[in-house]
């Protein structure tokens, strides 16, 4: 991805990483009821696997965005938001495949893929040239996707384990507490090293995984009440209208 399409790591992006983890997570429960509903794919999924539908749509749609962002020379943001929604979707069917189709145990499950997260990052720093730039997201190449699709599966997968033990409802508002406190103290240092970037990154995928179910499970299942297509709307405008009027105070050169 151009860096012209890249934001600035600041504390608007960090917010912005969260709320995409909660709309993300919402967008990939309702893409597998929209699949099983249009009848396109069995209702048993592809392959037997119920969350597997929505993949080959949502490999298509980052096809197509990645040849449109090759061929815009605009200052804009929308392709980097784009693909981390896209990706954050896939992501929740991934974890949801790995968990609830295969029966993956969730721990070890979680385990593997922080060492694979763990590994990735290594190796995507040791290619680089300098640390991550403190002003703008760096290097947004393949790896860089892969790694966020391998923390959105992470958060997923760990995610629900946490709140199947703990409790939905708790589970949302201290791991939402403990994004607030991690953004607000290291956003302008430490979230910038290559090793605290991903922990970030990953623990805004964990808390938005149960903010996301909070919003559209039922008060008997520990949530909000709402059903999952009004809490669709809700994170998707939220997310949607901070992303366009919450501008940056700098600009790229």
């Amino acid at each position: 991805m151009q860096q012209i399409h890249n934001p600035i790591i600041n504390f608007r992006y960090w917010i912005l990483i969260f709320l995409a983890s909660v709309f993300g997570t919402n967008t990939g429960d309702l893409a597998v009821r929209l699949c099983k509903i249009s009848g396109i794919f069995p209702v048993e999924g592809l392959w037997g696997l119920r969350h597997a539908g929505p993949l080959p749509i949502l490999l298509c749609l980052l096809g197509l965005l990645y040849v449109l962002e090759k061929r815009d020379g605009d200052k804009t943001e929308l392709y980097f938001w784009s693909v981390i929604l896209v990706i954050r979707t896939a992501a929740t069917n991934i974890a949801d495949m790995l968990a609830g189709d295969l029966h993956f145990d969730p721990l070890r499950c979680s385990w593997v893929l922080v060492a694979l997260l763990g590994v990735l990052a290594w190796r995507w720093q040791q290619s680089r040239a300098q640390p991550i730039d403190p002003q703008f997201v760096p290097q947004t190449h393949a790896m860089y996707w892969l790694m966020m699709m391998v923390a959105g599966v992470l958060g997923t997968v760990l995610g629900d384990h946490v709140a199947d033990e703990y409790g939905l409802s708790a589970s949302a508002q201290v791991l939402t507490l403990g994004m607030m406190v991690l953004v607000l103290l290291g956003y302008k240092n430490f979230l910038i090293l290559t090793p605290l970037y991903w922990l970030g990154v990953a623990w805004a995928r964990v808390a938005g995984t149960d903010v996301g179910d909070w919003l559209a499970k039922s008060a008997e299942k520990g949530g909000s009440g709402l059903d999952l297509p009004t809490a669709t709307v809700i994170s998707g405008f939220v997310f949607t209208v901070l992303a366009l009027f919450w501008t940056n105070n700098k600009r790229h050169s």
